[in-house]
């Protein structure tokens, strides 16, 4: 796709056995509406099926209504605009995406969120399974990072609860820029690896949208 992510398909084949298969295990259903559709409920009146087509439950029943405002930065700007909920069939997660974004699937358990304007500027993302090996992944996405640039180092990351216990390391090659955390999220552990630029930072824009990926029931 991109001559970075070329050195990290090669060195990634190793993370695959690492990470296992990466999708949450299926789990046992009642008579729910499964997650991958509009939540159902009864026809009662045209608000009502409104408000209906409108929301989207996850498999612990909770409600993601298809649209949420979200805060962030690019290059030191401040902005605000409104993300709408997207589907991932791929990993099988749901996520809030901005405008000037777009999600999909690059290859088995890993998927691209792209800067549509320039496609050098993209996350990566992976889920990880809940007994993933800390140690052996951080290993693996050090030797990635190294492959790219020859000076890795630790990353800052942001005072938010969603990068409690997390890891986060960083290498540069000319201006270009390779960030990746490992969110040691107990519920839902994430690999994120982050391509941006020192004149094109999305890096904030990026992380904003991963704190609101939420893997669904299959």
């Amino acid at each position: 796709m991109k001559k970075l992510a070329k050195s990290f398909a090669i060195i990634g084949l190793s993370a695959l056995f690492i990470a296992g298969c990466g999708a949450p295990e299926e789990s046992e259903s009642t008579d729910k509406t499964p997650a991958a559709q509009p939540a159902a409920a009864p026809e009662k009146n045209e608000e009502d099926q409104k408000t209906t087509d409108q929301e989207k439950a996850n498999e612990e029943g909770l409600i993601r209504i298809m649209e949420q405002n979200i805060a962030y930065t690019v290059n030191g700007e401040q902005k605000e605009e409104t993300a709408f909920l997207k589907y991932n069939d791929n990993q099988n997660y749901s996520m809030y995406v901005l405008p000037g974004y777009e999600l999909s699937a690059e290859e088995p358990n890993k998927d691209v969120l792209m800067w549509t304007e320039d496609d050098s500027l993209f996350m990566r993302i992976e889920l990880l399974p809940a007994d993933a090996e800390w140690d052996l992944v951080e290993e693996n996405s050090k030797a990635q990072l190294a492959a790219v640039g020859p000076e890795v180092k630790e990353a800052q990351t942001p005072e938010d609860p969603f990068f409690t216990n997390a890891w986060a390391m960083e290498t540069k090659s000319g201006s270009d820029i390779v960030t990746t955390y490992l969110i040691k999220n107990e519920e839902q552990p994430l690999k994120l690896t982050l391509f941006t630029k020192e004149d094109a930072d999305h890096r904030n824009a990026f992380m904003e949208m991963a704190k609101t990926i939420l893997a669904e029931n299959k």
